[in-house]
């Protein structure tokens, strides 16, 4: 049988010398009481074996610490071939514990590497189709996911569709303020944006082509893709960088490039007024716009100025377009 305080000293030697120092902190054995100020030891109550008590201290039981240290009143230093064996014994209970725990971090980190950080890592491990998937896009926190729309059936695939305005019976509102235009909004199987915070991330990982589809209420349908496509951080407003224009729809983002996003409630565009409350959207506007898709849902022609889904250099200023898709992928 072992003296508790004469285990407790060994413990606490072996906490001093950072021998296990990189066991995780969820044990509850990195921080130990101090044995400054103690009692005398007391017959039975300072006598345990090295693995029950042990098994306490692995239980995360530091209140079983500080009350077996409060009644050590000094710990003198045992025989020193006693004292390294107790160590040895200590070590070995440590041992299988720290094996375990570094056997969970492999697999865990094992399964970390290979969660996709955007669509086109899916469809590089066989995904297809077009539905809503979970990615880890967030550099040094590969648990957390989130959920995006990918599509796998246009232009070889692995898109990540980040706005969609189309003409259901009933359409989101896309007038709205700064704080939903960063977190995302809408809903995946109808009208939605995934939020600039996403859009920053995702866009961050590498070099990015971006895609849009536009189809007027006429039925026509007309694209554009760039070959070069980032959206800057928070601290800057969330700019867009795009140029590398190719398509039929007519370059209707040149205008927009280098341009802060703005809402009605956080205006960072080029011009005196307030383009997002004059445009009714959330966009990257400079001095006005040549293209406006998270504008006010009109079906095709209306009224006012330029303040519906408009394309300009396509569709003009005076109509809605009916459906609109933007995303973009990793460029090969």
């Amino acid at each position: 049988m072992l003296a508790k305080c004469e285990m407790l000293y060994a413990l606490l030697l072996v906490f001093g010398n950072g021998v296990i120092a990189n066991l995780p902190p969820d044990l509850g054995l990195h921080q130990v009481p101090s044995a400054a100020t103690t009692t005398p030891c007391n017959g039975n109550d300072c006598k345990t074996t090295l693995v029950s008590s042990f098994l306490e201290l692995a239980g995360y039981n530091l209140t079983w610490i500080a009350s077996s240290l409060s009644r050590c009143n000094q710990i003198e230093e045992p025989n020193n071939s006693a004292f390294i064996e107790v160590l040895r014994e200590v070590m070995q209970e440590l041992k299988p514990a720290m094996q375990q725990c570094q056997n969970q971090n492999s697999q865990r980190d094992r399964e970390w590497r290979w969660r996709p950080r955007h669509c086109q890592d899916l469809l590089a491990e066989g995904d297809s189709g077009r539905g809503v998937r979970q990615v880890y896009p967030f550099p040094g926190r590969p648990q957390d996911g989130v959920d995006v729309l990918c599509d796998h059936t246009i232009d070889n695939g692995g898109w990540t569709i980040f706005q969609h305005r189309t003409n259901l019976s009933t359409r989101e509102n896309f007038f709205r303020p700064w704080i939903d235009y960063v977190r995302g909004f809408g809903d995946m199987s109808g009208e939605f944006w995934l939020g600039l915070d996403n859009l920053h991330t995702i866009t961050s990982w590498c070099q990015q082509e971006l895609r849009i589809d536009l189809t007027d209420y006429e039925g026509e349908h007309r694209w554009a893709k760039y070959t070069n496509f980032h959206v800057g951080p928070t601290q800057d407003h969330y700019r867009i960088t795009v140029s590398g224009y190719s398509g039929t729809a007519v370059d209707g983002l040149a205008y927009q490039n280098n341009q802060q996003f703005s809402t009605y409630d956080a205006d960072h565009d080029a011009w005196e007024n307030n383009s997002a409350q004059d445009y009714k959207g959330g966009w990257w506007y400079a001095r006005g716009h040549k293209s406006n898709l998270n504008g006010f849902q009109y079906e095709g022609i209306h009224s006012t100025y330029a303040d519906g889904i408009n394309w300009v250099l396509w569709k003009g200023f005076y109509y809605s377009l009916m459906n609109t898709t933007m995303m973009f992928r990793p460029r090969a």
